[in-house]
């Protein structure tokens, strides 16, 4: 679904199974943020197909936290597609963070991480995002804000009237509710999370920080 020129946002929308939304920018440097699942990657491959793009053209996979519903697929990519990850997240994937994979049967990424995601601007080709720690869900997690578009990418830190669980390995509520706090000051127009459905409208997404800061901590 293309949402801006050279942005597309593949929602997963079955409740069959559990799998995050995915994110294409396409332009100079292809990235796709959260492939998702290995045997649900198809949701993604036949999303791009519909708009004339192919997995093929991706240059480099971001991946917002180490969960495997996010970043399982990494492998399917060929060994000069760069990954990318925070610091923070790969030192945990690979120690505590190993649990995840083991509780629901899925495989740790084999092909390395050469990228890690530090806080400040990233370019994305054409496009300036803001990389955001958002600790909480998982100890490395982090969003990307589009300034020019008022867009947040959250991967699993929030979604419409809802956050990332705190129960799982490295979770922590009291860091996830500081995250929240911080990007909720954003201006955001577009909220993309790594699960559920898309928000529009600034009033609709400061209502959503409200309801889940006052509810939810």
């Amino acid at each position: 679904m293309r949402l801006f020129e050279d942005f597309y946002v593949y929602p997963w929308v079955s409740y069959q199974e559990n799998n995050c939304n995915a994110v294409f920018i396409d332009g100079q440097v292809p990235v796709l943020i959260d492939p998702g699942h290995t045997h649900l990657f198809n949701n993604v491959a036949e999303g791009m197909a519909k708009d004339g793009k192919s997995p093929e053209a991706v240059k480099v996979v971001l991946c917002t936290h180490g969960h495997p519903d996010h970043i399982e697929a990494i492998d399917l990519f060929d060994n000069g597609v760069i990954r990318a990850i925070s610091k923070e997240e790969h030192q945990f994937l690979i120690g505590q963070g190993k649990d995840m994979y083991l509780m629901t049967g899925c495989s740790l990424p084999k092909k390395p991480f050469k990228l890690f995601l530090r806080e400040g601007s990233i370019k994305i080709g054409a496009k300036t995002f803001r990389v955001i720690p958002t600790p909480g869900h998982s100890p490395g997690s982090v969003c990307l804000y589009w300034e020019e578009k008022h867009l947040l990418i959250s991967g699993d830190t929030v979604f419409y009237m809802g956050v990332g669980r705190t129960d799982l390995p490295g979770g922590d509520t009291e860091a996830l509710r500081n995250s929240l706090q911080e990007v909720s000051k954003l201006n955001i127009e577009y909220l993309i999370p790594g699960h559920g459905e898309m928000l529009k409208g600034k009033d609709a997404i400061r209502k959503n920080f409200d309801v889940i800061l006052g509810e939810f901590f």
